[in-house]
Parts: structure tokens; sequence; C-alpha cells
């Protein structure tokens, strides 16, 4: 087995790229500025603050030792040539480098770093998208490497170990602190938002910390990482900033000229300290030149096996998971305790390209590989995340597993990642820290301000590794009408599986938890087995079939109606048969030919079908056009499919969700019975012959969602006690229950407040009534850009 340094650290990991193969999936600079409003929109839900500078110092990062100290340079003035405020950044940064970067022959401000202007490599500085952090901090073999990249490389994210980010003028701050003297009643009632009159200085210090926000994302979707440090200047006041996938903490503001010596010794104990402390994941290391040759045959083999192609296309489909010399080693903790033992195996996976990378900063930052085991060269998926201190995803598989439900993945291992390794087989794990966020710890303090209004509360997450021996290609990749219709009865086969067998269901049926796989056996032209993955939002079901688990959890996009409009009611398996419904339409509307020609009246659609959405008192409000169209057809009623097959079949399934008038006594019980639609299903494909390949391109502008998808969760969940190898499996599942549905919830808002929706006086006057699915709620938006909506589809 290869050895490892200790700071052997994985810089400049490869992302995820978009459906064509050219550029890194969601960074196009063209939605960077609706990125940024969805950054600010989502991140004042996780802000905790102001701690404490050297409170913050002393939490975070380990004390010099005597040795470290000899080679730190006296804080005496070491900031005095950094202006007050004045009228453009560089003006700060500029001299702040210089500062940074003092040494002499023996000493320095932060030992084996270097600072550097990143802001000025790139060929748009200012432009959303094109523009990088004004000062970004480097071990020196990292600065080598930016600067051998042109400016238009994205390296600088990479490789990057801290940034800085200036704004000239102390009334740019995006915060603004209680007194020193403050009492703890005043500071409970403090708003840390800055309040700032002027609407032009309000979105500039929008756009900053927006653009703050952006920067750290990037970095934690082009490293390995458990949290990441930052600081914010603006004048020469500073704050600092650690991030993690529960959160933002941010210190109290200090200035650098009056008080030089917190910013040195952050920065000399930073610099100081193993890569670890400094954010990094040990487990994930750069794999030999023997292992990547390994890895590069056996996803060869495995993408010829799936997608039956070659030359120029086999190369292409090959680069989806492999980017040449990047090429890792991770590892995978597995623990049993079945017999109440912490003693552990761990296995080693090779990885590259991700398929999904972790975009959002807070949240899940949800990685999914294919991956070549180590030790057997087998072709495995690894799905690298963080979780809630809930129910272990694979032990929620490994029991649907055992079950015999068809059509989800195998497990073949997982287990929560622990800080050091790599690890003996049989270690125990008793005195070895889990990764876990340390934001949620610090929430409740008495110096932590309300923000935005309100008491901020965020969730535990741990970070949790799960290897699947099933690997596909998502389900817009389908290739026809016969494989689309085919793989998702196969998914409606695994939902009526999980729910007879184990009394569960999924709760979150959206394109990106649905996979096709080509069985080892299956003809080339025969279509691919859908499966169901993604069952971490998964809750078993009451005796009346209502979740057990009731909050709110899914993907806004194909969310059924009752619960985008009645958050607080209990998921139920209707629910999940109709967010089936709503990814075939959507399918459907995307990659099948049909009458809609403009690509304006398509984005135009599926903007209001689907994700359209508002927030109002704090809890995201849509679900119109699902509504209205339930009722009288509204939308779809004018989409006209080229295959009239697939046109019989939305339209049925249409009117087992809702009859129309005629049908309603007769059909009453279409929807509630899933035997009506799994029938019916069963026996339309086998009745009727339809195209293979009939998949198409429609040309549509259509932008992300407007709400986040499960990335992230609004209902806080706190740890009580981490055990030292793992929370949550050593209770019953009804205890876990019990604990999720004590957390703390979004209360409405008065109903005077919001008035019925259209699809609800439509439903009170038809005096009927339509079922539904989930979704989770968002924040408040800050603003909207979204184009008046063209109103041709409607009015032909």
């Amino acid at each position: 087995m290869p050895s490892y340094h200790a700071d052997d650290c994985v810089y400049d990991a490869p992302m995820a790229l978009d459906s064509d193969l050219s550029h890194t999936r969601g960074l196009d600079p063209s939605g960077a500025s609706a990125r940024m409003r969805g950054h600010l929109q989502d991140t004042r839900n996780y802000i905790v603050g102001p701690m404490p500078v050297q409170l913050f110092i002393d939490e975070f990062l380990p004390p010099l030792s005597p040795e470290s100290k000899e080679r730190i340079l006296s804080t005496r003035a070491a900031f005095r040539e950094v202006p007050s405020s004045c009228a453009t950044a560089a003006e700060i940064f500029e001299p702040m480098i210089t500062a940074l970067n003092r040494s002499t022959k023996y000493k320095s401000r932060a030992p084996g770093l270097v600072f550097e202007n990143a802001s000025g490599r790139s060929e748009q500085p200012h432009t959303l998208g094109f523009m990088k952090p004004h000062i970004c901090c480097y071990t020196s073999e990292g600065a080598a490497a930016v600067r051998q990249s042109p400016i238009s490389s994205r390296l600088d994210f990479g490789h990057a170990e801290l940034f800085i980010e200036v704004k000239p003028d102390v009334a740019l701050d995006y915060f603004v602190d209680p007194p020193q003297t403050a009492t703890a009643e005043e500071v409970a009632s403090h708003e840390f938002l800055a309040h700032h009159e002027d609407g032009r200085t309000r979105l500039r210090a929008d756009r900053s910390f927006g653009q703050h926000i952006a920067y750290a994302t990037e970095i934690f979707a082009r490293q390995h990482r458990v949290c990441l440090y930052s600081v914010s200047m603006a004048g020469s006041r500073a704050r600092l900033y650690r991030w993690d996938r529960s959160g933002v903490i941010v210190t109290r503001s200090f200035d650098v000229r009056g008080y030089p010596e917190l910013l040195c010794e952050f920065l000399a104990r930073f610099a100081c300290s193993p890569a670890a402390s400094r954010g990094h994941d040990g487990t994930v290391h750069k794999a030999t030149i023997e292992e990547e040759e390994i890895f590069r045959d056996r996803i060869t083999r495995c993408v010829q096996q799936q997608v039956r192609l070659g030359g120029e296309k086999l190369v292409n489909a090959i680069k989806e998971h492999y980017a040449p010399g990047h090429v890792s080693a991770m590892q995978v903790h597995c623990v049993d305790l079945s017999k109440g033992q912490r003693a552990a195996t761990f296995q080693r996976y090779l990885v590259s390209r991700p398929v999904t990378s972790p975009l959002p900063a807070v949240g899940r930052g949800t990685r999914g590989y294919w991956a070549v085991q180590a030790e057997t060269g087998r072709v495995v998926f690894v799905k690298d995340t963080w979780r809630l201190p809930v129910e272990q995803e694979g032990c929620v598989l490994a029991g649907l597993n055992n079950l015999g439900v068809r059509n989800v993945p195998l497990v073949l291992a997982h287990g929560d990642v622990y800080w050091k390794g790599p690890i003996a087989a049989g270690a125990d794990l008793s005195l070895r820290g889990v990764q876990i966020s340390q934001t949620d710890r610090y929430d409740p303090q008495p110096w932590a301000c309300p923000v935005n209004g309100k008491r901020i509360s965020v969730s535990t997450q741990i970070h949790y590794r799960l290897v699947l021996g099933t690997v596909g290609y998502g389900l817009q990749r389908f290739k026809g009408t016969d494989e689309l219709l085919s793989a998702t009865l196969d998914v409606f086969q695994a939902m009526r599986d999980a729910l007879t067998e184990d009394a569960r269901i999924h709760r979150d049926i959206s394109t990106g938890n649905i996979i096709l796989v080509r069985e080892d056996d299956s003809k080339d032209d025969s279509a691919r087995r859908g499966y169901l993955i993604d069952w971490e939002s998964s809750s078993r079901v009451d005796e009346d079939g209502l979740s057990i688990d009731r909050e709110r959890t899914g993907t806004w996009r194909f969310m059924s109606i009752k619960l985008i409009e009645e958050p607080e009611e209990a998921h139920t398996f209707q629910d999940d048969m109709e967010s089936l419904f709503y990814v075939v339409l959507y399918c459907s509307l995307v990659h099948l030919p049909h009458n809609v020609e403009d690509p304006e009246d398509l984005r135009t659609f599926i903007d209001h079908f689907f994700d359209s959405s508002t927030s109002i008192c704090g809890r995201l409000e849509g679900g119109d056009a699902k509504g209205a169209n339930a009722i009288v057809r509204s939308w779809t009623k004018r989409i006209k499919w080229k295959n009239a097959d697939l046109q019989d079949w939305l339209n049925t399934v249409m009117d087992y969700h809702s009859p129309p008038v005629h049908l309603r006594a007769a059909w009453h019980d279409r929807w509630s019975n899933p035997d009506y639609l799994s029938s019916f299903w069963r026996s339309f494909l086998e009745e009727r012959p339809l195209p293979k390949d009939d998949r198409v391109e429609n040309e549509i502008a259509l932008p992300g969602p407007s709400l986040i998808s499960p990335e992230t969760s609004l209902v806080p969940f706190k740890a009580q006690a981490l055990p030292d190898v793992d929370l949550g499996d050593g209770a019953k599942p009804m205890q876990r229950s019990a604990i999720a549905r004590s957390s703390r919830r979004h209360k409405r808002c008065g109903a005077d407040l919001a008035p019925p929706r259209r699809s609800k006086r439509l439903r009170n006057r038809a005096g009927t009534s339509v079922p539904g699915q989930a979704g989770v709620p968002a924040s408040e938006q800050p603003f909207d850009d979204r184009r008046t909506c063209s109103k041709r589809l409607r009015t032909r």
C-alpha cells in the first residue's frame, strides 16, 4: 500500500462537466448574477456571529510552539501602510500584500505561505463569473502552479489556502457589531446585518458579500475540504470567517492598523498548523501512476459497457469520469456496529472527475464518482457527502437490499469519515474524531446576534461516504420514449416495493435521483433499467400512510401540489407518485418532439410550471401552474407531442391524478390506489410499440430552479451528543424520527398576509381537491430578475 505524508493534500480537484463536456457544470459566467443572489438568499440562514476575535483564533487553530514563535515577525505596526479608507480596493490590498509577504532571512509573517493578487489574474476582472479574490494565500508550491497557468484558468481556487476580499470603505461592511458593552438582552435583539439607507451602498455591499460567498463555494468545489477560512476587509477593518457545511462563523470587526496582532496571530497560527487544521481532508490523497493507469483502464471498460460507443464518442464519454493527472485515492471507513464493536476496516477507492460537484457552500456538499476499488479493480459508485445525524443512507439501502426491493442500488460499503488516515484494518476508532461541522456548536452562544430578524439555528453535518455496486447515467440521458417510460416504471416498482416491504417512501423523486443502468446481459437495443437512488431523505410511514418525519423535503421542480401549498402536511406515497409524473412530463418537454417550437415559449412553460416561486413571510410559495393544470389542464392542453402514444400516457396519468368532471365519480380512487397506475403502465408498455430513438434536444433558455435543492435543509438538526463512531444507528428508527420531529420548524404567517393562490381558488370553485409531494422552503429573496414571462403559450 502506498505511504503518505501527513500533509499530502489533493489540490485542484476536477469538477463535473456540463452535458456537452465542454465546460464546468454550474459555473457558467452567464448565470453568475443569479447565483450570487442565490448565495445571499441562502447564506443569511447560516451566519453565526459576531464571535470575539481572540476566541475564534483560540477555538479553531492550535497555539504556536516555541520553535514556531521564533520564525514569526514582530506584529508592531505591521499594517501601518494600509489606509483606513480609500476610493478603490487596490489601495488597500496592494499594501496588504506587501505587508503579508514581508520577511527576513529567518522570519516571516506566515512561514511557508505566499500572498498574491488573484484579482488581476482574470480576462475580465470586473465581470461577475470571471472575478477572483483580491488576495489569495497559497503554499509556495501552489503559488508556482498558479503562476504557470493561463489567467483564464481557475487554478487560483484549486490551490487557495485562504483568501482575503477587500472593500475600500468601512461603510460597505455587510455586518454591524453590537457595542462591546452591550448586555445579553441587547445582543439578543441586535440585528447583525448592516442596514444601508443608501440604495447604491446596499447593492455594493450585497454584491461584495455575494462574491465572497461565491469564492468560498468554488474553493470547496475545487478542493477536498472540511472547512475554509477567509478574511473580509472594509477599509482597514477586518473580519475573520470560518466556513463549513453547516454555515459560516463571522468575527467581530477589528482595525488591522490599531490591532495588527490579531490578524498576525491568526495568520501565523494558520501557517504553522497541519493541513487538517487549515481545513483539508486528510483522507484523500494523490494516486500513484500505476493506480491512475488501472483507473483509466477500468473506467474505459465500464463506459463502453454502459453506452456501447467507440472512437471519438468513447473518448468524450470517458472525459466525464477521468481527468488525466487528477486521480485520487479516497478512503471509506466501514464500521460494524452489529455486535457493539468499534473495530473498523477501511477500503481505498480511486476517483477522478465527479458526475456531480458540490456547488452550494453550505449543505450536503455531495460529490458523486464512478470509482475503482483499488484492491479488486471493480467499478463502483462513491457518494462523498455530508449527512444529518439521523439514520445513515447506507443502512437504509442495506435494509432495502435485504428485503429484496427491486431497482435500488446495491450497498457495498459505507461509513462516516474520520480525521486521520490511512488507518490500519481493525484499528480502534474510539480515539479518532469524526469529521463534523462546527458552526452549529456556536449558534446558541451569548455573543451570537439575530440575522435578518431571526435567531440562527443551523444543522449538524457529518462527513459520510457511501459505496454502491450500481453505476449508470442520469435519467435525462434516455434515448427515446420507450426507455423513458420503461425506466420510470422500474422506479415506480422500487417505490412500491419500498412501501410494501419497509413501509418507506423516498420523498425526493427527481430527475437527479434516477439513473439508467445497462445490465451485463442486456442487448444493445434494449431499454436500460431505471434505478432509484439517493434515499437519504426517505422516511417510514405510519399506519395511515403518512410520513413519520414531517419536515418538508425534496426538489421544488418536481414537488407535488399539496406539499408546495401546505408544507406542514405529511408526505405520502401519492406525493411521490405525483413527483414521478412531473419527472416524465419534464423530460418529455425538454427531450422529446412536440409542437412548441419557440424556445421562449418552452422556457416560459418550464419556468412557470416547474420553477416559479416567491417568498412570503420567509416561506416559499408557488405551484399555481400545477394546481391550475390539475383542474382544467390549462398548461398541458396546448402541448401536442409528436408521438400519440406518449400523449395518451400523459393524459391518462393526469386524469388518474385529477379526474375530469365526467370521470370523477368512477375514478375517485385511481390515484389513492397505486394498483391502477401500475396495471395501466405495464399494459401500456406491453401493448404499445414505442419509439426507441426519438430523443431530441429542444432549444430552450432555461434558468436554474428558483429554490435551493435538497442540498440544504432549513430545518435545524442539532447533534445532542456525538458518539465516537456513529450517531443515529444505535437508536431505533422510531427514536430517530421522534428527534427529527422535535426540530424547530418555520411558523406560518397570518392568512391575511397571503391571499389564496389561483390554484386553490380554482379548486374551491370546482369543489374538488388535488393530492401532492415535497420540497424545502427557502429564505426571503433579496431581489428577483426573472424576466416577465411571455403569455403567448397560454393565449394561443
